[in-house]
């Protein structure tokens, strides 16, 4: 859903003229992402994270984006949209660093083994 969010914003800055690559760029990653997620979760837990992290940066950028703009209510919501992203980032990361550390297998090292006395 957020991709989809930042193309809109990324067509509407190509309407009006101003740069849009950023956020075309970063829709499409999101989308990608979006995709992959399954592939990627698997092989990297933390991702989840990782991505409201990122997507609550864009929501500021978006409201700041918003403000400069004239606009009023949208900037509130998207600041507070990304006060929920920034909350779910740290949420989602620090479960994903328990299960990780949860399902690690334990290592010996070299001093917990004791020599054959033979």
């Amino acid at each position: 859903m957020s991709g989809i969010v930042i193309l809109i914003h990324a067509f509407e800055k190509y309407v009006s003229g101003h740069g849009y690559l950023a956020f075309t760029i970063a829709g499409l990653v999101f989308l990608s992402v979006a995709l992959l997620h399954g592939v990627i979760e698997k092989k990297a837990p933390w991702i989840d994270g990782v991505f409201f992290l990122i997507e609550g940066i864009l929501s500021v950028i978006v409201a700041v984006d918003f403000l400069h703009m004239g606009k009023k209510g949208l900037p509130v919501s998207y600041f507070l949209l990304s006060l929920f992203q920034f909350f779910m980032a740290f949420k989602r990361s620090s479960k994903a660093v328990k299960v990780h550390t949860q399902t690690m297998p334990v290592q010996q090292s070299d001093h917990d083994t004791v020599p054959d006395a033979r």
